[in-house]
């Protein structure tokens, strides 16, 4: 793990147990070696940060982020591309993030997926419709997937800071992606696999509780 990455999420760690409360439950199903995907519910832009901060005793974490992240001005940009941010064009397919992803997870590091796409407006309505991407980069690089639920990122910082409300992030078991490798078009493994990711991460969001809109 870079070293300026990992003094940040320590610091910002602590910060966040001790100020806010942070619950982190199952980081040791994240494996330490080895090409793996971290796939998320996304519903606010603090969501990467606190990925990054749960799972930073176990894996350094490569992120696709929007293009529209890298656009505000040259010193942002270069800030989050020192912290592993991959610049993610939404309208369509971006060869160039699938390349640059799939050469990260051939080397064995972890690449963050929101499988929904984008953030969810509405998430006491429940989770939205997964995009196939996920399910395509794991099958194409042959790599595992770690399902992840985050809650309480919408919440206001005066909630969090008094402690009225927590920010939690609970991983799931290792999905392996091998049952999805079939005769089967990658389209529709690619889909199929997504489903199932979207599936076990609403587990995660309250055991099974909530609907997939």
């Amino acid at each position: 793990m870079q070293l300026h990455i990992y003094i940040t999420a320590m610091i910002t760690s602590l910060f966040m147990k001790i100020v806010m409360g942070l619950k982190i439950e199952g980081y040791l199903n994240i494996p330490r070696r080895g090409g793996l995907i971290v796939a998320a519910n996304h519903v606010s832009n603090w969501d990467p940060i606190v990925l990054g901060v749960s799972a930073a005793l176990r894996r350094e974490l490569f992120f696709l982020a929007k293009e529209e992240l890298f656009l505000p001005n040259k010193f942002y940009t270069l800030l989050i591309s020192k912290y592993n941010a991959i610049k993610l064009k939404r309208d369509g397919i971006d060869k160039k993030a699938i390349r640059i992803s799939s050469t990260h997870l051939q080397r064995g590091r972890t690449i963050v997926i929101f499988p929904e796409g984008e953030r969810n407006r509405h998430p006491e309505k429940g989770l939205l419709k997964p995009q196939p991407g996920v399910g395509y980069l794991a099958l194409k690089t042959k790599s595992k997937i770690i399902p992840a639920y985050i809650h309480g990122t919408t919440e206001r910082m005066m909630a969090l800071l008094s402690r009225k409300k927590r920010i939690s992030v609970r991983f799931g078991k290792l999905i392996d992606t091998s049952q999805f490798q079939q005769s089967a078009s990658l389209l529709k493994r690619s889909i199929a696999l997504s489903n199932y990711v979207m599936k076990e991460i609403n587990f995660l969001s309250s055991y099974g509780k909530n609907n997939i809109s």
